[in-house]
């Protein structure tokens, strides 16, 4: 990536935006932006996005036929009706509450009570217990209205002077505003109105295709007004910052040069907010979904670990599946997707690509294991049956799946200190990093000792020593900055995060074994849905019932093992290997050039009312 200064003349900023965007190269280091138009766009662009967001999914939508003006429209349209469908739920909320505390007193139109008043006779309603009654106050006259076994209804009634008011034992009724005739008819009214809304509302979601091509030319808008508001003026000429690949350099000067326009090409510097383009080719371009579901983007300076990242991604994600009929569904699956990628003249995108990597690998370790919908390997053919050391009929498979596990997790932890080991050499602080790495070869011994069988893995001197020395190095040069005498005292001044990062690593190692644990879980789990469908699948009578338990079951199973990938095999990767190992922080920005993203279809299409 190189660094790009432009300096021209303020009144060419309009064209030289133009040009920067035709060229589609140049990522702009972007200042706050401000100004009216910026706060117009994104007001448009937010007003259509939350219509979006309302609007329900049309099948079959028609392609944009509403220009931007029209589209803008609609969106403020429908924004207007989900405001009042908030209105029409809130007031029919409060009269379906007016008329359930009006419901024990009957139908009555309060105004009878005012021309009652008129005529110089007053009264006030009261609900009480029917014990309460005993304790009416003397004098008071009263009109029992109804009486029940606990609840009692009266009127208190005076002629010529306010009706008397009763004691805390007996509870004042308020009259409602309306008769609840009215009430009721109004709630009809407003179901109505709401129902009209909806309607209103499916209309409208026909033209989704045009409130999408709206906001994608307002999205076009927001990245121009950031652009012009990154130019730094002085006098008469204004300055930009940018960055350009490396490759693509040539171009952009060939561009300055053409328009009269100064250009400084630099390297970035170590305070450069520098943005990283990814750029893998073949199937490691599988990992990018990944990558974009989480949110994560190397920083310019840090390593590229895709390769790495799929490989063992897949391989995990095949463990936590953990059966070769799983395996086989999602190859079917995969099958009909990319049928219908085919079908609409699309190519084998990313995520197909995983998806095709995942399916294979579940199946290979399924065939690995023995395992095709957890059915016993004692029934299966022989040569179903799997490996000897990892069959599932094998009971000593389950420990080498743990060490298998724990191997791996010291492969992938391992190449990240390698990795560091060549990025620090010949400065002595590589010395640090091949300790981490005697660290890890030496914990391996104490996880199998451990975890796994004592008398199996007994801990060899060497192991104790691997370990003694990876600490010891890590002390002396964790810290090393030219100095190994502050470098050591440094360490000795940090013995305890020290020791408690070597501790970290036995815990890292030991981490790798949720690959097996979920994996066993899973395969537990199928073994109990086929015993409570395969028992139900040859009487004819319940057989539908056992084949929909086998299914639900079945299908259960697989969204909560999508759920432990999402989980498990991202932490591996993202925490042990690339963050507490390789040292990421994932704190870089992805390359996003100045250019035209969108067909500018929302003029294309009519410029029509709504």
């Amino acid at each position: 990536m190189k660094k790009a200064y432009l300096v021209l003349l303020e009144r060419d900023k309009a064209q030289a935006l133009d040009e920067l965007r035709a060229l589609g190269l140049v990522h702009i280091e972007a200042a706050a932006p401000s100004g009216e138009s910026w706060d117009r766009a994104s007001r448009d662009y937010e007003a259509v996005s939350a219509a979006m967001n309302i609007l329900p999914q049309a099948k079959g939508a028609a392609e944009a036929r509403l220009g931007r003006d029209a589209a803008l429209e609609l969106a403020r349209k429908v924004l207007g009706i989900e405001e009042r469908k908030a209105e029409v739920y809130a007031e029919r909320g409060e009269l379906a509450s007016e008329l359930e505390r009006c419901a024990p007193w009957g139908d009555f139109d309060p105004a009878a009570v005012g021309a009652l008043a008129e005529r110089g006779l007053s009264l006030r309603l009261y609900a009480c217990e029917a014990a309460a009654e005993a304790r009416m106050p003397e004098g008071v006259d009263y009109l029992v209205l109804s009486r029940g076994k606990k609840a009692l209804r009266l009127a208190a009634v005076a002629r010529g002077a306010p009706a008397p008011e009763l004691p805390p034992d007996f509870q004042l009724f308020a009259l409602p505003a309306e008769s609840t005739g009215a009430m009721r008819e109004r709630l009809r009214a407003l179901g109505s109105e709401l129902e009209a809304l909806k309607a209103e509302l499916e209309r409208a979601a026909a033209d989704l295709p045009s409130l999408r091509a709206a906001r994608d030319r307002l999205s076009e808008e927001l990245a121009y007004e950031a652009a012009r508001c990154s130019f730094q003026a002085e006098d008469r000429l204004c300055a930009l910052k940018g960055f350009v690949p490396a490759a693509a350099a040539p171009r952009l000067s060939e561009l300055a040069k053409a328009q009269g326009w100064a250009l400084l090409l630099d390297d970035p510097a170590a305070d450069d907010v520098t943005p990283t383009k990814v750029e893998n080719g073949g199937f490691v371009s599988a990992i990018k979904p990944v990558f974009d579901f989480l949110g994560i983007v190397p920083a310019y300076t840090e390593y590229e670990i895709s390769p790495y990242f799929l490989g063992f991604f897949t391989l995990f994600t095949a463990m936590i599946f953990g059966d070769g009929g799983y395996g086989v569904l999602m190859l079917l699956g995969w099958a009909l997707l990319y049928a219908k990628s085919r079908k609409a003249g699309k190519g084998l995108s990313d995520p197909l690509k995983l998806f095709l990597m995942i399916a294979l690998c579940t199946m290979g370790w399924g065939a690995a294991t023995g395992t095709w919908f957890s059915i016993p390997a004692g029934t299966l053919p022989a040569f179903m049956r799997g490996i000897e050391p990892l069959s599932s009929a094998n009971p000593a498979a389950s420990k080498n799946i743990q060490i298998l596990c724990f191997l791996l997790g010291l492969l992938q932890l391992s190449i990240a200190r390698i990795k560091n080991i060549i990025r620090d050499f010949p400065d002595p602080k590589f010395i640090a990093q091949a300790g981490s790495l005697a660290l890890l070869v030496g914990m391996l011994f104490f996880v199998l000792n451990l975890v796994v069988d004592s008398k199996r893995f007994p801990v060899p001197p060497f192991a104790l020593w691997l370990v003694v020395l990876g600490f010891s190095a890590t002390m002396v040069f964790g810290a090393y900055d030219g100095n190994i005498l502050k470098s050591a005292l440094e360490g000795l001044k940090n013995i305890i995060p020290n020791f408690l990062g070597a501790v970290g690593v036995f815990a890292d190692i030991v981490s790798y074994i949720r690959l097996w644990a979920l994996g066993l879980a899973g395969s537990a789990l199928a073994g109990i849905i086929n015993g409570m469908g395969g028992g139900m699948v040859k009487p004819a009578l319940i057989g539908i019932v056992g084949v929909a338990i086998l299914l639900f079951g079945h299908g259960l199973n697989l969204v909560l093992n999508v759920l432990s990938v999402v989980v498990h095999a991202v932490r591996l990767n993202v925490l042990e290997f690339s963050c507490n190992h390789l040292g990421m922080q994932w704190s870089g920005i992805a390359y996003e050039p100045f250019k035209a993203k969108f067909e500018d279809t929302a003029n294309k299409g009519k410029e029509s009312g709504v």
